[in-house]
C-alpha cells in the first residue's frame, strides 16, 4: 500500500509539473527540443567541420551521446537542490522526500523521450542503421533512468548537509563533459589517460545507448549493457546507504 501511494504521489506531481510548464504556451515544449538541437548544431559544426573528426555518420554518433548526457546532467543539477528549495513543503505536509526527487527525474525523463522521438529518431530512421535494434531501446533506458535517479537522490541528500554541493555540481559537470566520450570515440583517448574514462560512470550509461543507435554491428552491446546495469545497481545501493545514514538528521538540517 505504501509503495502504491508513493507512485501515486510521484505521478501526480509529475503530471502537475508538466501541465504547469506547458499551460497556455508552446515555449516550454519548444525549448525541450531547441536546447539539444542547438547544442548538437554547434558541436557538430565544431567537431565535424572545424576539427574534421573522421567518424561515419557523425551526426548520429553525436546525438547518441549528447541526448542521454543532457538528461543525466540536467536532471542531477536540477534535482540536487530540490530538498532545500522545497523545505517548507516537506515540513508542512507528511510526504516522503523521495517523492520530490522521483517526480523531478521522471519529468526530465519524459522530456528526454520527447527529444529522442522528435530529434534523434528521424535521424536514425533515415540512416542505414538496422531499425530492429530499436526493440532493445526499453532495456537501454532502464539503467539510464535508474542510475540517474540514484545519483540524484544521493547528491540531493548530501546537499542538505553540505550546501556547497549544489554550487560545485555545475563546475563538476563542465569538466565531466570533456572526459566523457560524448563527441569523440573512447579510442581517441591515449592509453595513459584511459583511466579517466574507465572511472567515469556516465561513460557506461551512454555507451549502450549509442551502440544501439550508431554501431550497425552492435559490437559488445551486451557487455556494455551489463556494465550500465552495474552502474545503476551501484548508484541505487549508494543512494540507499546515504538515505539510511542521513535520514535521522534530515529534517533538522533542512
Amino acid at each position: 500500500m505504501a509503495f502504491k501511494m508513493f507512485w501515486v504521489q510521484v505521478s501526480d506531481l509529475t503530471l502537475a509539473s508538466i501541465k504547469s510548464r506547458y499551460r497556455r504556451t508552446f515555449a516550454g515544449f519548444i525549448w525541450v527540443i531547441l536546447n539539444p538541437l542547438l547544442m548538437f548544431g554547434v558541436q557538430s559544426l565544431v567537431f565535424k567541420k572545424f576539427l574534421k573528426l573522421q567518424i561515419p555518420e557523425y551526426y548520429l554518433y553525436l546525438l547518441g551521446g549528447l541526448l542521454p548526457w543532457i538528461f543525466i546532467s540536467q536532471t542531477i543539477q536540477m534535482g540536487t537542490p530540490v530538498f532545500i528549495s522545497q523545505a517548507h513543503l516537506l515540513k508542512s505536509f507528511k510526504i516522503n522526500p523521495l517523492v520530490l526527487i522521483a517526480s523531478q527525474v521522471l519529468d526530465n525523463f519524459i522530456n528526454f523521450l520527447a527529444s529522442f522521438a522528435i530529434i534523434l529518431l528521424p535521424f536514425f530512421l533515415f540512416s542505414d542503421r538496422e531499425a530492429l535494434n530499436l526493440i532493445y531501446m526499453p532495456l537501454v533506458l532502464i539503467p539510464l533512468l535508474v542510475a540517474t535517479m540514484g545519483f540524484t537522490i544521493s547528491l540531493s541528500l548530501l546537499n542538505v548537509f553540505y550546501r556547497d554541493i549544489n554550487f560545485i555540481m555545475g563546475f563538476v559537470f563542465s569538466l565531466l563533459f570533456f572526459i566523457t566520450p560524448i563527441f569523440y570515440p573512447r579510442g581517441f583517448v591515449p592509453s595513459d589517460w584511459q583511466w579517466m574514462v574507465d572511472w567515469n560512470p556516465f561513460t557506461y550509461l551512454i555507451e549502450p545507448f549509442r551502440t544501439l543507435l550508431w554501431d550497425p554491428t552492435m559490437g559488445n552491446f551486451w557487455i556494455k549493457y551489463l556494465n550500465s546495469l552495474g552502474i545503476a545497481t551501484l548508484s541505487c545501493l549508494f543512494a540507499g546507504y546515504t538515505w539510511h545514514r542521513r535520514r535521522n538528521g534530515f529534517y533538522r538540517k533542512l
